[in-house]
């Protein structure tokens, strides 16, 4: 699907929630490098990337040009990883959420050098999408968790509450 449309990368991720940020667990399906996943997994910014941000304030799919993965910081570290990103064709992505039938979130992401795809592209990846989401969920292959129940604070608050 990500070829046909001229896309190079594409990623299926849960949408991180507060009890689950980090990039590798919310992550079941991608052809990234790996040595570009564990980088980005240590660098620990999926959560507030700024991908992950722009989608929280739209339901309509997004183009990012360059830094779509990196925070919205402008430091030395998302310089970095922004180079790194670009080195192995990550540069620009095409994003979008889905829920399935259960109502979880997930992220689809299709990542290479080329154009932000037509209007008539964008509906066909969607619901391409939307169909492999269906079947893959129905099958069970997904996330298989509880639904989210406390926030990475409220975790955090619990603990200092229950040690002395």
């Amino acid at each position: 699907m990500a070829k046909l449309a001229g896309f190079d990368f594409y990623l299926l991720s849960v949408f991180p929630r507060g009890d689950r940020t980090a990039f590798i667990e919310n992550r079941p399906i991608s052809n990234w490098p790996l040595s570009l996943v564990g980088l980005y997994e240590a660098a620990d910014l999926f959560y507030c990337s700024r991908l992950v941000t722009a989608m929280k304030r739209t339901i309509v799919p997004i183009f990012c040009k360059e830094g779509s993965f990196a925070g919205s910081a402008a430091n030395q570290e998302n310089r970095r990883l922004n180079t790194f990103f670009q080195m192995h064709g990550l540069k620009n992505t095409f994003a979008f959420a889905l829920h399935d039938a259960d109502l979880k979130q997930y992220i689809f992401a299709f990542t290479g050098d080329c154009p932000m795809p037509t209007r008539e592209q964008a509906m066909a990846l969607l619901y391409g999408c939307m169909e492999l989401l269906d079947k893959v969920s129905r099958n069970g292959n997904l996330e298989d968790g509880p639904s989210e129940t406390l926030t990475r604070r409220e975790i955090e608050c619990l603990r200092r509450c229950l040690i002395p």
